[in-house]
């Protein structure tokens, strides 16, 4: 169920052979941002709550989970196997992401994490150091950080980490380029910090 976005997303970045980020490079799954949605009209999530001048913030509410981030990150409604409530991706206003997944909870987390990590590790970034990870967002769990070279060409890292709700094994995967990461890490904390599962 899970889409590896990084591996295919960013194939195309690599062939400009800049060495540097790409400026332009945006993943083929994720269409341009639908246009935003007045929250006193919207018929469904995500609704826009306007809580301080910076940043405005958008909240999901959706029957398994709450979670709020910043609303310059777009979820990606167009990709091939988005569901609202179980598999998803917020995008960064430049390259970066973050994917939730919501995997049954007879599915051994354990298993989960090796799976994503060797899906990953190869296609989407080629690892050169490999840290544990037992927390996300305030979340106890397991996982790992991997750090290299994504598609083999641009400097940065992918976080894979899976905790367990009473009813769901939810899998995070964050993937970030290193030369947008200063911009970007106070949004994948604020995130983080903001997913709560309901059941």
């Amino acid at each position: 169920m899970m889409a590896v976005a990084s591996a295919g997303a960013l194939a195309a970045a690599s062939d400009a052979g800049t060495g540097t980020t790409p400026a332009a490079a945006t993943p083929p799954a994720i269409a341009a941002p639908a246009p935003a949605q007045d929250s006193a009209s919207a018929p469904s999530p995500p609704i826009v709550k306007v809580e301080d001048d910076s940043p405005v913030i958008t909240t999901l509410e959706r029957p398994n989970f709450t979670l709020k981030y910043p609303s310059n990150w777009k979820e990606d409604v167009t990709a091939k196997d988005y569901d609202a409530n179980t598999n998803f991706t917020l995008v960064s206003p430049k390259i970066s992401y973050i994917q939730f997944t919501l995997r049954p909870k007879s599915d051994d987390p354990a298993k989960i994490v090796a799976d994503t990590v060797k899906k990953l590790d190869g296609p989407a970034i080629t690892t050169l150091s490999k840290t544990k990870l037992d927390e996300w967002g305030g979340h106890k769990g397991q996982g790992y950080h991997l750090k290299g070279k994504i598609v083999g060409s641009f400097p940065g890292g992918i976080k894979v980490f899976v905790f367990s709700s009473p009813h769901f094994n939810v899998l995070i995967i964050e993937d970030y380029f290193s030369d947008e990461l200063r911009d970007v890490q106070e949004d994948f904390d604020y995130i983080s910090e903001n997913f709560k599962m309901k059941n």
